[in-house]
């Protein structure tokens, strides 16, 4: 059946007008002759080379109208003309939008794209970043700066009085949980307190002691304190106790953080939180004002557990807190405690000079009021405070107090002991002490005659005395032999202690015999009753024979050996001189009370026919 209008190849595929029945194009122009087959092209690049077509087509008709004839390939590099064209006007555009936003003043204002909808920003030099704008981002507000007065001043006393009474009862058999909620309580009242507004390592540092024990309770109403002092002192002794412990804890915690935070370079370890324990710091200060004597008897404890140079500066804010609540308390810790760090093998100029500070700016800043008070209690319970001074202080007492030094063209002209102890102490730390040394020299030694508390203190006086003896220093010799002297007086068992260390310390003990011999009735008014005396005397002279005999000695000490026999010679003579005048008196007393018997038994008037003018029958008593 033949079919109207259509042509049927010899394929038997249909053709309409050059176009296969399929209905896709024949773009090979063979007029539907490929048998079937079709020719397969990529339709993008196809696309690009009609486009690449018509721009050429309008370039030659461009060129026409000019008069002018390209080539082909200046026509093809010409029909990105429109593309520049375009981009050139939106430039201008932005261009003129950017004047009229400097001209009106740099409002900062962000002006809409009208053609991209999109904001295109500019540097400082009036370039476009990028074809777009950077949104600006508005500034984050300032939070308010807080400081410690500001949140002191916001407790309520009436709010706080409200939480501890609520806490008494409702943790009346739990006291601990009843101290922890009260740190919370103040831990979250200085909660917005960091480290910027309050450096606490700072002020350690940098502040004299006087001042830094004032902080942080300048800033708290008085009658916050007094609540809080009022209502930690109702609390159970062991509670309390550990409570203090745990809140030194945290706060020598919360300094080691800082320190190691505010450390720069590639290991610094940065501080977890920038809070201050401000709150820990406050109740901790008024518990140690209010109950002094928890942390006195705690002293071995924080000794033991809280020591270290870096620890050094909060210990004596603490112990300075003490001393305002009770100044005996806080000699007797500067004693055990802090003095160690002045006069150890490992102090240094600045731990000298903060415990210094500490004992002159804190114990003795009014002397006058605070030499009798530690003076009445120089016995706490039994113990003497200034006791532990003695083994403590070695050089720093006795032995660096009295210098020998001259002065020869304005320059120090010391002996060889003294040059060492000035390149310990330092020649200011030395004459520091030396101001203070009187004072505690005295209550170190205050205490009845020979009570048990002076008897400790002799036989722990008395070896430091023979050492510092043998310096060979005039001055430092005669305060030596004061102290030795007076733990002769105090302890009888000093003498047998002298005894022990009689040869190991010939020349110091030859020193003693020497000043006994030369100051004789005071020694005899200190040392009476003299059987002690006497007894060693013996002992020395029994220990001098032997060695004269039995050994040969150098001739310096066979010298020293002779020199002290002889001395101890001499003293028994004046020791039995003593009796001697005793017996004498006493003898003649008795003769004359017995003679005086007799004559007024006697039943005649005049026994012995006196007739002189004493006639002592006229006072016979029973004529």
């Amino acid at each position: 059946m033949a079919t109207e209008g259509l042509d049927v190849d010899s394929s038997g595929v249909l053709d309409n007008g050059g176009s296969h029945s399929n209905g896709v194009e024949n773009r090979n122009g063979n007029n539907g002759k490929d048998h079937g087959w079709k020719k397969v092209t990529n339709l993008k690049k196809q696309r690009r080379h009609e486009l690449k077509g018509i721009a050429g087509s309008v370039q030659q008709q461009e060129g026409e109208k000019n008069g002018t004839k390209e080539s082909g390939a200046a026509a093809e590099f010409k029909g990105f003309q429109a593309l520049e064209t375009e981009a050139a006007e939106r430039r201008n555009r932005l261009e003129a939008r950017i004047a009229a936003a400097l001209a009106a003043g740099e409002s900062g204002e962000e002006e809409p794209n009208a053609e991209a909808g999109e904001h295109q920003p500019e540097e400082a030099n009036g370039t476009v970043v990028a074809g777009e704008v950077k949104k600006s981002k508005p500034k984050k507000a300032n939070k308010p700066k807080v400081t410690v007065a500001d949140a002191a001043a916001a407790i309520d006393p009436s709010d706080l009085s409200t939480f501890l009474a609520d806490i008494t009862e409702n943790f009346a058999s739990v006291p601990d949980v009843q101290l922890m909620r009260c740190a919370d309580y103040f831990a979250r009242a200085f909660a917005s307190i960091t480290s910027a507004q309050f450096a606490w390592n700072k002020i350690l540092r940098e502040s004299p002691v006087a001042k830094t024990i004032e902080v942080p309770l300048c800033y708290i109403p008085e009658n916050v304190s007094k609540m809080m002092g009022d209502w930690l002192a109702q609390r159970p002794v062991e509670a309390l106790s550990k409570f203090m412990l745990w809140l030194l804890k945290e706060v020598l915690e919360d300094s080691q953080s800082q320190q190691s935070g505010s450390h720069k370079g590639p290991k610094a370890v940065p501080q977890p939180s920038g809070k201050t324990k401000v709150g820990v710091l406050v109740l901790l200060a008024i518990a140690l004002r209010r109950r002094p004597d928890l942390l006195h008897q705690q002293a071995g404890t924080v000794r033991s557990q809280f020591q270290g140079q870096d620890k050094l500066p909060t210990l004596v804010w603490m112990y300075g807190q003490v001393a305002q609540g009770d100044l005996v308390s806080g000699m007797y810790l500067w004693v055990q405690n802090l003095l160690p760090f002045a006069v150890g093998k490992f102090s240094t100029p600045s731990s000298r000079d903060i415990v210094l500070q500490f004992v002159e700016s804190v114990l003795f800043a009014n002397l006058k009021k605070a030499r009798p008070v530690l003076l009445n209690g120089h016995l706490r319970k039994g113990e003497k405070t200034g006791a532990p001074s003695v083994p403590r202080l070695s050089d720093a007492s006795f032995l660096s107090c009295r210098l020998n030094c001259d002065k020869d063209d304005h320059k120090m002209v010391c002996t060889a002991y003294t040059v060492q102890l000035l390149n310990i102490w330092g020649e200011q730390a030395t004459e520091r002490f030396q101001s203070i040394y009187p004072v505690v020299r005295e209550l170190a030694l205050a205490g009845k005659f020979r009570s048990k508390a002076t008897r400790a203190v002799a036989q722990q006086l008395l070896p430091l005395s023979l050492a510092a003896l043998s310096e060979d220093v005039e001055t430092l010799s005669l305060e030596a032999y004061n102290n030795f002297s007076w733990c002769l007086s105090q302890n009888p068992e000093c003498y047998k202690q002298w005894e022990k260390l009689y040869l190991e310390n010939q020349k110091a003990s030859s020193y003693v015999l020497s000043h006994l011999l030369n100051d004789w009735k005071d020694a005899v008014a200190r040392l009476t009753p003299l059987s002690d005396l006497r007894r060693t005397l013996q002992a020395f002279r029994t220990k001098h024979k032997h060695l004269l005999q039995t050994a040969k000695q150098s001739p310096e000490l066979e010298a020293q050996l002779k020199a002290a026999d002889r001395t101890c010679k001499a003293l028994e003579g004046k020791m039995s001189w003593v009796p001697s005048c005793a017996k004498a008196s006493l003898t003649i007393a008795v003769g004359v009370s017995m003679a005086y018997a007799f004559y007024l038994i006697s039943p005649d008037v005049n026994p012995w026919k006196w007739d002189g003018w004493l006639l002592l029958s006229k006072t016979h008593p029973f004529i």
